[in-house]
This record gives structure tokens, sequence and C-alpha cells, in this order.
């Protein structure tokens, strides 16, 4: 779902753009915040705050015991002007007597809930799921099935993303083994419920130390964690990387006013500008120096809020040195998170034609599709779907032809150093009309990215087209049955059929 466009964040530099922002982070006051340990702070929407609390339970000699405490989750309402209520503890239900229970991650498409459970004795944990109810609350947790909870072994620190094609991938954090060493990050998908095999990222992610608390900005396509690597600032320090399932750039930590020289961890985003995409604030837990504590600040985490002062963005663009090897250059293009997926309207372009060519470009069909954003929204059942609407207009529509935009400014610096290319791309439709129709319009929105190619920045690309250095690999598929039902008054303005139309630019070879 919503695959992100590509966009680099908080490490400074990346490919295409640069970021030179300043950032404070505030410490959140009592009684939010107390002498034992506070982490996992999430916004559930606009109004409620969750997070996990341990309070001391013992005092002896002026400290804490932290020994008898059980994690719980609590929540606290978030009022109009921003101010948070005094936290309770949670009422839905995923709380146990027995065990530690935090960690929480929410599906931002379903509201449902992945969690941690942890043995009070051993530590170890399990990933455990909660479906949204259709009103308020979750539904009882259960224990998540398949292979990611691997018996002697702890899956903790759940964080869900989405594939291009709707499903689940969660990534999370176990010491099982196939890791690099200490404690990994990995990946599985969410199929009927059920996990699929566990997969570590690999290198480009994982080191021998210590890779914990993972967050996937589903927006820009990021990865944020924490890690305990040589050469941060000193205990965990917070990493990003841009990728998704295997292909991932090099994580680097992120800017040097987020981290600390304590541990710094449970990084997330809650809020980005509105037309750029780029995170403007969010939550973290550390144990820095003003955290609250008696005696000793390694036991303890409190919750911190990050913010953004002020963000200036240049672009960037990637030098091309002309011996640079083709591998590198392939490495490069893999950072723009191939399929790259892009959308239409239904039946656009040409609608009602039986033609297989077009001469409407993608550039006219995604500037006509942004025209309908207030269509679409009317057509939303309820406030949920809404927020889901606005979510793939803001990430899909309109973030994923800002990719489109970095790639072919690239693919011209790659003609220019004398390269040979061929990008690869699918059409597809949603099963709304005849079969031979859904090929002829899957066949229409693959030439309608060619002419837009073709008519890019005045016609750079027409002589490498009309010589065959640049060269489009098409693939009509027609219909592509939806994955979830409508989520809308009329189903061609719901989310399933709108994710069904798209082409999907499968890849770019480099000769």
């Amino acid at each position: 779902m919503l695959l992100a466009f590509h966009s680099p964040l908080l490490p400074g530099e990346g490919l295409g753009v640069r970021l030179m922002a300043q950032y404070h982070v505030v410490h959140l006051e009592k009684p939010l915040n107390t002498p034992g340990s506070e982490t996992g702070a999430l916004r559930l929407g606009d109004t409620v705050l969750v997070f996990s609390s341990m309070p001391p339970t013992v005092r002896t000699n002026s400290q804490f015991d932290m020994g008898g405490g059980v994690m719980q989750v609590y929540q606290a309402r978030i009022a109009k002007n921003g101010k948070i209520a005094r936290p309770k503890m949670d009422r839905w239900g995923l709380n146990s007597r027995r065990d530690h229970t935090g960690n929480l991650a929410v599906d931002p498409w379903t509201k449902d809930l992945y969690f941690t459970r942890g043995d009070v004795e051993t530590l170890d944990c399990e990933i455990y799921f909660a479906k949204k109810k259709k009103r308020r609350g979750w539904e009882k947790p259960v224990k998540l099935k398949g292979p990611v909870n691997l018996k002697g072994y702890t899956s903790t620190q759940p964080a869900v993303g989405r594939l291009g094609d709707s499903t689940v991938i969660l990534y999370f954090v176990s010491n099982r083994p196939g890791g690099l060493g200490g404690h990994d990050i990995w990946y599985t998908l969410i199929k009927n419920g059920k996990s699929t095999e566990c997969v570590n990222p690999g290198p480009m992610i994982n080191s021998a130390a210590d890779e914990l608390t993972p967050f996937y900005d589903q927006r820009n396509g990021v990865l944020y964690f924490s890690s305990d690597r040589a050469g941060g600032k000193g205990g965990h320090d917070i990493y990003c990387a841009a990728g998704q399932r295997n292909t991932w750039q090099k994580a680097e930590p992120v800017c040097g006013c987020l981290n600390s020289e304590e541990n710094d961890l449970y990084f997330n985003i809650i809020d980005y500008d509105s037309v750029t995409g780029r995170p403007l604030s969010g939550f973290m837990a550390s144990n820095r120096k003003d955290s609250y504590f008696l005696t000793d600040t390694s036991c303890c985490n409190d919750l911190y809020r990050w913010e953004a002062d002020s963000i200036t963005w240049e672009k960037n663009v990637v030098a091309m040195d002309t011996v640079e090897s083709i591998d590198t250059i392939q490495q490069r293009v893999r950072r723009f998170m191939f399929p790259l997926f892009l959308y239409f309207h239904n039946d656009d372009p040409d609608p009602q034609s039986n033609e297989v060519v077009t001469k409407t470009t993608y550039a006219d069909c995604q500037r006509h599709y942004v025209a309908l954003r207030k269509e679409y929204m009317a057509k939303q059942r309820n406030s949920n779907d809404s927020t889901l609407m606005t979510l793939f207009f803001d990430t899909c529509v309109v973030g994923n032809y800002n990719r489109v935009e970095e790639l072919l400014d690239y693919v011209e610096s790659l003609l220019d150093a004398g390269h040979q290319i061929t990008i690869t791309i699918a059409g597809f439709a949603s099963p709304v009309y005849r079969t031979d129709y859904n090929l002829n319009l899957s066949r229409r929105r693959i030439v309608s990215f060619i002419n837009m190619i073709r008519a890019w920045r005045g016609g750079v690309f027409e002589d490498a087209l009309d010589d065959g250095r640049l060269f489009i690999s098409q693939k009509p598929h027609g219909a592509v049955e939806p994955t979830t039902e409508s989520q809308s008054k009329d189903p061609v303005y719901g989310l399933p059929a709108a994710l069904a139309r798209r082409i999907e630019i499968l890849g770019c070879e480099i000769r």
C-alpha cells in the first residue's frame, strides 16, 4: 500500500535533495514521565497519546527498584490546544498483569495494533496482534501466528509498513539465529493473519552491535532505528536508511541535534509538511541527563518530543563520474525503490476509447487526478476512509510523481554520460470493464508515460528514444483484482479500485 516517494530525511544528504534543518528536543513533563521508565510514545489520530510505562515499585536507600514492576500501556487525551491530560492505564484490554506489555505499532490503513508481551523474568518477548473493532477499541489480543515468534528467542518492537500491493510488512527486533550479531532488525510479511518467512535485511541496516526500536516512515520510504554500533555519539543513536525489504541505502545517523551521549530510542514521526511530506515532529525516548531519575540514569528512559525549528531544502544534482562502474550506478538506481507506482483516475486516459495509443501525457493524467481530490474525499464513507484517501493522494498520486521527476533527472545524467538505458513499465486497470477493454486501457496508460518522457523538459529525451539509447519495455496486464473490499459510497472512488488503476516502473537497466 501507498508506496512512498523517495526523499532523504534527517541524515542530512541524499539522492536529489539535501536537507538543511535545525531540530530541538523537548522533555515531556510529569506526570507523563516518572522516575521509572517510559517508552514508545505513539499518537492515535489527533486525540490520544499511548505509551508504555514501568513505574518504580520499591524505594530502597534512595534508589528505585525496577525489578518488581510490570511495564504496561497507558493512554492520555490530547486537547485541541495540544495539552496532554494525566495518563491512565489502558482501557482497551491490551495489558497483562503477569507480563510486560509495550512497543505498540499501528497499521495506518486498518488501525490494527501490533505490540509486545515479555516475560518478567527471562525478558523473552513475543509479538501480539489486536484487530481494530468497527467502532471503538480493539478485539482481544492474540499471539501473532507463524514463524515471527520463535521459541527460545525474543521477538519484539514491531513496526508496520505496507508494500505496493497492500501487503503488511512487519519490521521487528530479534536475536534469532542468522543475524549479524546481537539483536537485529528483521521483517516478515503478514498474510491471512499469519507471519511468513522472517528475513534479515542485511548489513546495510544491521551490524554486529544491537539494532533496536524500528519505525517505518511509510510516506517517505525510510526506516528509522537505534543502534549502539561504533561511530555514534554514545549509547544507542538513531539511524535511518531509505528503502524497503532487501533494498536499502546504507544506514546513517540522523542529524546530531537529535542524538545525545546517552541512549536515544523509539524514534517516530507524527507530523509532516503537507506539501513536501518532510517530517516536522515526532516522539522518542531517552535517558539523557534531564530525564527523571534519582541516582542512576541508566535504569530509566523518559519520553521526549522532537520538533523542527526551520527547514531549507536545496536541490542537489548528483554529479556523474564517467568512469563510475555499472554496479555502482545500478546501486544508485535501486534507491528509487522499484517498482515505482503511478496512479490514474477511472478510465484515464481517453475515457471510453478502444485505442491502444493516446496523445495524452501521464503529467496530464496526474494533474487531472489531483484536481479530483475533493470529489474523491466527498465519496468516502467515514472519517477513517477519508484519512486513508488523504494519505493515498499525498503519498501516491503526488508523492510518487515527485519520485518520477527525480528518476528522470538521473536518467538524463546517465544518458549524458554515454550510457544506454531500458525502463520497464507494466500497466494495469481495475476490473470494471471487459477484458479486452482493460488490456487496451493498460496499453494507453503505458503510452501516456512514454509521451511524458518524450515531452520531458522540452524534449531532452527525444533523440535518445529515437536512436535507441533510451528504450521503454512495455508489459500491459489488463485488470487486476482489488486486494480489499471497497471503502467508498461509489466503488470507483474507493481505495481498492484506486490502487488497481496504475502503471508500475519495474526497473531501470543501465548498459
